[in-house]
């Protein structure tokens, strides 16, 4: 008899001559899983792991199912049960990645679990068929995993990100070999040389102007080239803003690649609105076909079933989840990095097996989540103890992050002198005014007609855009906010720079979504109170060029209703009132920095709160007892709750084009990150009061769209304030 893995359109069967051969499958995707998976020293167990993955493909019952008939069959949890029986416990653990390569890695359970969702509960339920696999298979006599680094404190971590290694290498493998099989096509990597792209760069640098600006931009990337041939670890560059360090760091990232042998440069940004501009930056000198901007505005998984069994249709899993990071820059958020390195999902993470060999470059990274930095600390420092990473913590307000890594890892800092930089590149006078009442604020802008005001929530954005739009007394008012989609961004900040180049007058309110990588240089910046890292952050985008001899920063407590501090920032404001009232004028120094880190952190840890959801506590080994929860701390690792709904704006050309591919049913990889670029976030309160005021079209396939032009304004983007849009018509696009 012939064993079949797949039948040639995923789904429906024709005859043997176009279906696959189960043993050619399994064999593919033992030399893909291999290839993998030796990137971190574990070609071995790869091949292993793709050997037995579909070994319950050789019951009869699957067999008849793959030619028509309709029973449901469990194929992925025999190979699990061979591991199990060949090696025992390191067997049975191994098998969590072969049994969860449909649906996602389980919570282990105990050995006796049967009545719950439990990994050890499926292996304890299963009543599969005898086969004759062994006619085709020999499943190898050695049983080598990866040799891991590490402690007692860390261990049990290290294997869980190991398996998970394993786990991304096995769906990689499997879904290209189904991929190449479906279409007849073979995937090919971009063809590229690191040095090639380091010659690139280098030529692209812009030249010294001679400005003394730029003389200290060349020293530090001069520090940067100097630093890239240490040893692989972990890295600070502390920079302050405006020293640019995107360039320095890729300069550093390369050099590095070429000296040791890596693969690729990953950019791990917090804000969508710097992967853009970052992206335009470095696509522009190393060529677009390169760099790979990736993040999850819409979410590239809506309508995709991971279901154990051959209906779930294989060609759109293949579309939606095609992106495995096989490029040499890619560029992506804190939520896409970290929530794909603890998802259990096999679409989130199958790329994570390309992160191995790889610069990883944390940009803003004292923005990585307060409440998650213990688990986030330790997936750092994981990738560069046993994964061959080398990874860069990118700021000008550096986290006191050292006691929340590995204990026994180094860091070291690229610049030659952190404190003799920041003196060098101070360009601002920060002025604590106290509190401030909206209308104050205006009057403040009278005598400040170029002033950027940075307040900590889109309510209050909008109240005080909307105030100084009626004063009469201003022109050039701008809006900023994740209100507006990113393309409507890039319009107002190109607008806005024009008319400062020109020397006009400007008005520009926004959210924190400014202060963080956007290159935009005003005399005179606002910032309503918050943490010290954002303050410093915010007046980098005053006097960024250095023109003057020194721009200011008005730091100011709101006293409208709208200006209320939100509750996620309290503690950090109010550690910065703390911070000042100790340190005066020297607040906003390198030693005001290092105070309050160290403040925000001591507070934090002596509450759990760096590790708030206690994930670390969902890895452990005891002896002979293990616990690998991965399906739970999928659900508790979330940088962004699931309280937010996208909504895909439809006021262009091209937004309506793409809008009407959804609707006939076409998905693909570029019209999603199109459909990116027209999509806001609203909390599902806020979208719940669009749905009942008739503003949203719910396609088929769970994609929102704005249908009515009124809710989108084009001076602040969606209006979710404004009243008088209650019950406003339908009018269908």
């Amino acid at each position: 008899m012939k064993y079949l893995g797949h039948t040639k359109d995923g789904k429906n069967f024709i005859d043997e001559e176009n279906s696959q051969e189960l043993i050619k499958h399994l064999e593919n995707v033992s030399n893909y899983a291999e290839k993998f998976a030796k990137s971190f020293d574990a070609g071995e167990m790869g091949a292993l792991l793709g050997l037995v993955h579909d070994l319950g493909k050789y019951q009869m019952s699957f067999q008849d199912r793959i030619r028509g008939s309709k029973v449901k069959v469990d194929h992925a949890t025999l190979g699990a049960k061979v591991l199990t029986e060949y090696w025992n416990d390191l067997g049975w653990l191994h098998g969590m990645v072969v049994s969860g390569h449909h649906t996602g890695l389980k919570d282990s359970g105990s050995g006796s679990n049967r009545g719950d969702n439990t990994y050890s509960s499926r292996i304890n339920n299963y009543d599969g068929q005898d086969t004759d696999y062994s006619n085709e298979i020999i499943i190898p006599s050695s049983f080598k995993p990866k040799m891991l680094n590490g402690d007692n404190e860390s261990m049990s971590f290290a294997f869980a990100t190991y398996l998970k290694m394993l786990f991304s290498c096995l769906v990689d493998a499997d879904w290209t070999d189904t991929e190449e099989y479906i279409t007849d096509v073979s995937r090919k990597s971009i063809p590229y040389t690191i040095e090639e792209l380091d010659k690139k760069l280098t030529s692209g640098i812009p030249v010294n102007n001679g400005s003394s600006i730029n003389n200290i931009r060349a020293e530090i990337l001069n520090d940067c080239q100097k630093a890239s041939q240490k040893e692989q670890g972990l890295f600070t560059l502390t920079v302050p803003t405006g020293g640019g360090k995107t360039l320095s760091s890729l300069s550093f990232a390369l050099q590095h690649a070429l000296k040791h042998k890596l693969k690729r440069v990953i950019y791990v940004i917090p804000y969508t609105s710097i992967i853009e501009q970052n992206a335009d930056v470095i696509a522009g000198i190393l060529g677009k076909e390169f760099v790979l901007e990736h993040h999850s505005q819409v979410d590239e998984t809506k309508g995709i079933l991971e279901e154990d069994d051959i209906e779930g249709n294989i060609k759109k899993r293949i579309k939606w989840a095609s992106e495995n990071w096989d490029i040499p820059v890619i560029l992506t958020t804190n939520v896409q990095f970290f929530e794909s390195f603890f998802s259990n999902k096999p679409s989130k993470t199958r790329k994570l097996h390309n992160i191995a060999e790889s610069v990883v470059i944390f940009d803003e990274a004292q923005m990585l989540p307060r409440e998650l930095l213990s688990p986030s600390m330790y997936a750092i420092s994981e990738l560069v103890t046993n994964y061959k990473v080398t990874a860069i913590l990118c700021s000008a307000t550096q986290p006191a992050i050292s006691q929340y890594k590995y204990e026994k890892l180094k860091i070291s800092e690229i610049i030659s002198n952190p404190e003799e930089l920041a003196k060098k590149l101070k360009r601002v006078e920060y002025e604590v005014i106290g509190k401030k009442s909206d209308e104050e604020i205006l009057e403040i802008f009278t005598k400040n007609p170029k002033t950027l005001c940075v307040v900590n929530s889109r309510k209050h954005a909008h109240a005080l855009h909307q105030l100084v739009s009626q004063d009469g007394r201003f022109k050039n008012i701008y809006h900023l906010s994740t209100l507006m989609h990113c393309i409507h961004r890039r319009e107002v900040l190109m607008e806005v720079k024009e008319r400062l180049k020109k020397n006009e007058d400007v008005i520009l309110i926004a959210t924190s979504l400014v202060e963080a990588g956007v290159d935009i240089d005003f005399p005179v910046v606002m910032r309503s109170i918050a943490g010290i890292d954002n303050i410093i952050q915010a007046g980098g985008r005053a006097n960024r060029e250095g023109k003057l001899e020194k721009g200011r920063v008005l730091v100011f407590e709101p006293t409208s209703e709208a200006g209320k501090i939100p509750k996620v920032i309290q503690s950090m404001a109010s550690l910065t009132k703390e911070v000042i009232e100790v340190l005066k004028e020297d607040a906003f120094e390198i030693k005001g920095i290092t105070m309050y880190f160290e403040n925000l952190y001591h507070a934090s840890s002596s509450d759990n709160i760096l590790d708030a959801k206690n994930i670390l506590n969902e890895f452990e080994i005891k002896g002979n007892s293990y616990k690998f929860n991965f399906e739970t701390v999928a659900k508790k690792y979330k940088i962004i709750e699931d309280n937010t709904e996208n909504i895909v704006i439809n006021l262009s050309e091209e937004s309506r084009k793409l809008i009407n591919e959804l609707r006939q049913g076409i998905f693909n990889r570029e019209t999603m990150r199109k459909l990116q670029q027209y999509s806001v976030s609203v909390y599902k309160n806020e979208y719940q009061k669009l749905l009942e005021e008739n503003a949203l079209e719910v396609l088929q396939n769970g994609f929102s769209i704005l249908n009515n032009n009124q809710y989108y304004k084009g001076d602040i983007g969606l209006d979710i304030f404004t009243d008088n849009n209650k019950n406003a018509e339908c009018n269908m696009i």
